[in-house]
């Protein structure tokens, strides 16, 4: 990547493509699911294994927040799992993998003067930045989500709690003209 402008693309790509294990593993400890933390993903913590039914900590709650990002789950690929609902989601996981242990370069264009080369994966940057903005979709979606599956697993477990009123921030502290600089 030669420009700033697609480094910072990639520097959202890899930092939206790894806050779906980070949400796993929240849900992991929240609901006090007791997996082992090298264990977790996104995909992993809704079912023991893939051919297992749901875990009854998410079956039995209907909790839909919880329910879509069961579901938002299922548009990743994971190599261990080896399919997904997207079927952009393996191209994502292969860019993810050049990003973190190889080389991505994004191209201008689809040229064929652009000499291939085995360490490096090239795409087309118009290509990489559409992904890009899938992905962060699909992260602004999770953590939708996950405010609501926690906001109703929050009334669920408690609910006069839940419903006590939201204190409002008390006003910022202001400094006497003395102590400013």
């Amino acid at each position: 990547m030669l420009s700033l402008a697609t480094e910072k693309v990639e520097a959202a790509y890899r930092a939206s493509y790894s806050l779906f294990d980070k949400v796993g593993l929240f849900i992991n400890a929240y609901t006090e699911l007791s997996i082992p933390d090298g264990e977790v993903t996104f995909r992993t913590v809704w079912k023991p294994g893939e051919q297992e039914p749901i875990r009854k900590e998410f079956d039995l709650t209907n909790n839909w927040g919880f329910c879509a990002l069961y579901w938002l789950a299922k548009e990743l690929f994971e190599n261990e799992i080896g399919e997904a609902a997207d079927p952009q989601a393996r191209g994502q996981s292969d860019v993810m993998d050049r990003t973190n242990h190889k080389r991505l370069r994004a191209i201008a264009t689809n040229s064929p003067t652009v000499r291939p080369d085995d360490l490096a994966l090239t795409v087309p940057r118009k290509e990489f930045e559409t992904e890009a903005m899938h992905l962060l979709k699909l992260a602004r979606s999770a953590i939708i989500y996950l405010t609501i599956g926690v906001r109703f697993e929050e009334q669920r477990r408690e609910p006069a709690r839940a419903r006590a009123p939201i204190q409002g921030l008390p006003p910022t502290f202001e400094l006497p003209d003395s102590e400013k600089i």
